[in-house]
C-alpha cells in the first residue's frame, strides 16, 4: 500500500470515528425504524451460542451484542468510536455479563488469530465501509472462524439499480416520501445525492453480499428479506 493511499485509509477512519463518537450519547434512543426486525432475525440465524467465542463488528452499544451474551464463552464488541464502547462496557456491568469485552478499533484494522472464532457477526455497520474494505471484512472473518463457524450479516442491500430488487426498493421509498409532502421530497433528494456520491452510505445488493462470502470459502446457507432495503445473509466456513 502506498503512502497516499495509507494516509486515506486513516482520514476515511478518522472520519468514522468523529460520526460515530457524536452519535454514541444519543444511539440507545434512538434505533432506526425496521431495524429491530433486523436484529431479531440476524440473532436467529445466529445459531446456538452455548460455548461460543462470538465477535460482533461495529457493535455500537450492544444491540447484538447482548441478545447473543447469554450462554457465549465470550463476546468480544468492536467499535470505532470510544464512545460506543465505553457505553457498551457499562451496560454490560450493569447487567452483570462479564463475557462481553469492548475493544476500540476500526472494523478494517482488526486482527484476530487464525481459527479462534466460532461466529462473527455484524448488523447495519457494513454499509459505511467502501467496498473493498467490505471485501476485505469477509476475507479476513473466514481465517478467523473455525471450520464449520458462522458469519452472519445484517445490512442495507440494494445496489445502484442494477437489479430489479434495487427498483422495487427504490419504488417503495419513493411513495413512502412523497406522502410526507415537501420534507419527503427533500430526503428523496438527499437521498439520492448521497447514493450517487457514496460518502456516507455505500450499499451494494445481496447477490454481491453472497458473491464476495462465496469468493471467500463460505457456504451461503441463508438470505433473507427483512424489511425494504433490510437483508440477512448467513455464510459457513467450509473447512479448508
Amino acid at each position: 500500500m502506498t503512502g497516499e493511499a495509507s494516509r486515506a485509509d486513516e482520514r476515511e477512519i478518522a472520519r468514522q470515528r468523529k460520526v460515530w463518537t457524536e452519535r454514541a450519547v444519543f444511539w440507545d434512543e434512538h434505533t432506526p425504524k425496521g431495524l429491530d426486525k433486523v436484529v431479531d432475525a440476524l440473532v436467529a440465524r445466529a445459531g446456538t451460542t452455548d460455548g461460543a467465542v462470538i465477535v460482533d463488528l461495529g457493535c455500537g452499544t450492544g444491540q447484538v451484542t447482548f441478545p447473543l451474551a447469554p450462554g457465549a464463552a465470550r463476546v468480544l464488541g468492536v467499535d470505532v468510536s470510544p464512545k460506543m464502547i465505553e457505553i457498551l462496557e457499562r451496560h454490560a456491568r450493569e447487567r452483570g455479563d462479564d463475557n462481553v469485552e469492548g475493544v476500540v478499533c476500526a472494523i478494517e484494522q482488526l486482527d484476530l488469530p487464525q481459527g479462534s472464532v466460532d461466529l462473527v457477526v455484524t448488523n447495519y455497520v457494513l454499509h459505511h465501509l467502501r467496498d473493498r474494505d467490505k471485501a476485505e471484512v469477509v476475507r479476513r472473518a473466514a481465517t478467523w472462524l473455525k471450520p464449520g463457524g458462522r458469519l452472519v450479516i445484517g445490512d442495507m442491500m440494494f445496489g445502484r439499480g442494477t437489479e430489479a430488487r434495487d427498483w422495487a426498493i427504490a419504488a417503495t421509498k419513493t411513495k413512502a416520501f412523497v406522502k410526507l409532502g415537501p420534507g419527503g421530497l427533500w430526503r428523496i433528494a438527499k437521498g439520492v445525492w448521497r447514493m450517487v456520491v457514496r460518502t456516507q452510505e455505500r450499499p451494494v445488493s445481496m447477490s454481491r453480499w453472497v458473491a464476495m462470502l462465496t469468493e471467500s470459502g463460505f457456504d451461503v446457507v441463508d438470505t433473507v428479506e427483512v424489511i425494504a432495503e433490510g437483508a440477512v445473509v448467513v455464510g459457513v466456513r467450509r473447512p479448508r
